[in-house]
């Protein structure tokens, strides 16, 4: 009986030990399944670089009708972790990282001045102590200023999620002449100039300066700063046309203007930051033909102005106030009603029907270091506004959402923008900052001279396919300097 008992006992221990070797063999088996199981790969694009009239368009050649894919932001945090499992197993030392060579190539096809970049004059690198401010006016400061002064005891903060590959540059001339070769060799024809009252006087001739040495126009985006009003609004516009506009008939300017087909006259472009912040009746004062201070009809200082808008209602207010358009200037999709990619078929439709130009902004991002609570009052009405790259997959949907609805003009968010992480300038491995990889510091930068290009060629192809002549051209077939 007791021989038997002692059987029973190590034929039950066996059987314990059994399941446990089980239990970890099969554990191992979806550890290994999870890292080497390979990833969806978006499709290359593929475009060749013998002219465009014999070329027919990646995305007409996929499908004649672009559906906008859908951002997962579970799944985008899910690879993000398989790929630093991956990059842990394959390298010894977790603290270094091999960062690929770069593919960047020479640009093979015009400029187009139909796609535009945001650039920032300067980058507030720092940010002050203490990490959580306790009051919004520290966080004007950062912004307002483009820089942050330090009492002796400050220990200066790095503001910025990513570390650029130029380090924590001062903005001079060379690195300016840097940004815009890089810009132009993307293909991207127009840069828009986040711009104040207190901008640097020196600066802002030395981008001028030197984007006309690269063949590039400069758009402004007036920003909003304190205290503006109506009045100053229109004598920001007057120090931009009478400084660098056109002057006598036949002469050019690096302030970027558009051919305005309904009015017959080249007009230049500028950008309101958060337009809906001053009333209705005082956008008529400007806008309005019959306005005070108006700049339509004949007046020397008429231009095309778009309005940053978020919200729903302010669609209406962009009609009612006066404006020639509006633009989305968030690159977080989902983040307010303007900037929903699944939105901009309903906002073009509006555009249209109002004879409005509709401008989105599509950007590879949205990843800064900001921990306190966010001020929805300050923060475009929203507090999560944060979105993955998904190693370009991002960038990618924004510009095909933009193709998809055949929009005319698209801006990019931004091309150093480092604090909000909207940048596409090039960014290397450093502890504690994130980073493009698994591709190499320009990623960013060859996935943009991508799509302008495959913009350009959707174009034209869409014109070749619809058998379109001079005589048939609708206002969204033109793609470099002229609206409707």
């Amino acid at each position: 009986m007791a021989a038997h008992k002692l059987s029973s006992i190590k034929s039950m221990k066996l059987f314990v030990c059994l399941i446990g070797v089980t239990s970890f063999l099969l554990l191992i088996f979806c550890l290994y399944t999870t890292i080497s199981t390979p990833e969806k790969e978006v499709a290359p694009l593929s475009l060749p670089n013998d002219g465009y009239q014999n070329v027919v368009s990646y995305e007409l050649r996929r499908s004649q009708t672009i559906v906008p894919e859908k951002y997962n932001e579970h799944q985008v945090k899910a690879r993000i972790i398989r790929d630093k499992i991956k990059r842990l197993v394959g390298s010894g030392n977790p603290n270094t990282a091999t960062v690929p060579p770069s593919e960047h190539r020479n640009r093979t096809f015009p400029l187009n001045r139909n796609v535009q970049i945001h650039y920032h004059g300067t980058v507030a690198w720092y940010k002050p102590r203490p990490t959580h401010p306790s009051s919004d006016r520290l966080i004007a400061r950062i912004y307002e200023n483009n820089s942050v002064s330090f009492k002796p005891n400050d220990e200066p903060v790095i503001n910025t999620a990513f570390y650029p590959k130029r380090r924590l540059y001062n903005t001079s001339e060379s690195i300016v002449r840097e940004h815009f070769n890089e810009i132009q060799n993307c293909g991207i024809g127009t840069v828009v100039l986040g711009w104040q009252p207190n901008f640097s006087e020196y600066l802002l001739r030395t981008i001028f300066r030197v984007a006309e040495q690269y063949d590039l126009k400069v758009a402004i985006e007036i920003l909003d700063y304190a205290d503006r009003t109506i009045e100053s609004i229109r004598s920001n516009i007057k120090y931009f046309v009478d400084g660098f506009g056109k002057g006598p008939a036949g002469t050019t300017s690096t302030l970027s203007y558009y051919t305005v087909l309904s009015k017959r006259r080249d007009l230049p472009l500028f950008y309101i930051r958060k337009a809906y912040r001053i009333t209705d009746p005082e956008w008529k004062r400007l806008l309005s033909r019959n306005g005070i201070l108006t700049i339509r009809g004949a007046a020397s200082y008429d231009a095309v102005l778009l309005a940053h808008i978020s919200s729903k209602d302010h669609k209406s207010m962009v009609r009612r106030a006066g404006f020639d358009g509006f633009y989305t200037y968030l690159p977080s999709n989902g983040a307010n009603y303007a900037s929903t990619w699944k939105n901009w078929n309903q906002l073009k439709k509006f555009a249209d029907s109002y004879r409005l130009l509709f401008v989105p902004t599509i950007g590879p991002g949205y990843y800064d270091r900001r921990k306190y609570h966010r001020n929805v009052n300050q923060n475009h009405g929203i507090t999560n506004i944060k979105r993955y790259r998904s190693n370009g997959q991002y960038f990618d949907v924004g510009w095909r959402t933009s193709l998809k609805n055949n929009l005319q003009i698209i801006t990019i968010n931004s091309y150093n923008n480092w604090v909000d992480g909207t940048q596409i300038e090039a960014a290397i491995p450093v502890f504690g900052f994130r980073d493009y990889l698994p591709g190499p510091p320009e990623k960013y930068l060859d996935l943009t001279q991508a799509w302008v290009e495959e913009y350009i060629k959707y174009k034209l192809n869409n014109i070749k396919l619809n058998k379109k002549t001079e005589l048939t051209l609708s206002c969204y077939d033109f793609i470099n300097s002229t609206i409707c």
